[in-house]
Parts: structure tokens; C-alpha cells; sequence
């Protein structure tokens, strides 16, 4: 049997998982290290900006970042990570995560520099293509 390329697309990559509800990042901190991925995870925006701002270099691959969170949003989080001194800053891959999959949500996550959108419940193969995809063109 070939192995499937997809399930390792996380394999060895750091991964930030940030979502208020403590659930959510159990069940994909679960998923991802299943896949391959160190996971850390944050509680909102502004612990993962802390995170990130404070990490080293190259440190996080990936930001999975929920949209609707208190203290600071997704959104919030992402423009600040992007706007951030952090030699990482305009590289890092962040992936929006929402219960809302309308096109102003897509929309509003692109403009705040996230790189694409998953929509809530997550779907373990369509996330992994999402996160192919991003990925394959961070590294072109």
C-alpha cells in the first residue's frame, strides 16, 4: 500500500493550536500529533501572539487560529502576528478556523493575513489538503 502524502503534510512541523474552548484544542492537538505535528496550544489571541512573539525563529510552521475568541479574536491576533517584529512574522502559515464558513469570513480572514480558512466542525482529510495547500505555497 502507498502511503497516503496527505496524512504527511503535518508530519515533523510545530504547530500552534489556538482556541478558547478547551475541547477543541484537545481533540486537534490529538489529531495532529496522530499526524506527525508537536503541538502546543493557546486559549486566545493574545497568548498565541505572546507565544509566537516570544518563540524562536521558524519555531511554529503553523498557527491554526480559532476566529471568535474573548480577550482578543482571531483576526486581532493574526494582523498583530503579521504586523510584529518576529523574523517569522510574514512567513508563519495561519489557517482561520470558524464556525462560520461564509465568503465575508474567508474574506475578513485573508485581509487579516491569515493564509486560508477551515470551517468548524473540522474535517480531518479536508483540513489536512487546506493545510497542503498552504504549505506547498509558503514554499514557493
Amino acid at each position: 500500500a502507498v502511503p497516503n502524502p496527505t496524512k504527511q503534510v503535518v508530519n515533523g512541523k510545530r504547530v500552534l493550536v489556538v482556541d478558547d474552548i478547551e475541547v477543541n484544542r484537545m481533540i486537534l492537538k490529538k489529531i495532529l500529533s496522530t499526524l506527525g505535528a508537536a503541538c502546543e496550544t493557546a486559549e486566545n489571541g493574545q497568548e498565541a501572539l505572546d507565544k509566537f512573539v516570544s518563540s524562536a525563529p521558524g519555531e511554529y510552521d503553523l498557527i491554526l487560529m480559532d476566529v471568535q475568541m474573548p480577550i482578543m479574536d482571531g483576526y486581532t491576533a493574526s494582523r498583530a502576528i503579521r504586523a510584529s517584529s518576529h523574523p517569522s512574522a510574514k512567513t508563519v502559515a495561519v489557517i482561520a478556523m470558524t464556525a462560520n464558513a461564509f465568503v465575508d469570513d474567508v474574506r475578513e480572514a485573508l485581509a487579516a493575513g491569515m493564509d486560508a480558512h477551515i470551517a468548524k466542525p473540522i474535517v480531518v482529510n479536508k483540513m489536512t489538503d487546506i493545510i497542503q495547500d498552504v504549505l506547498d505555497h509558503k514554499r514557493r
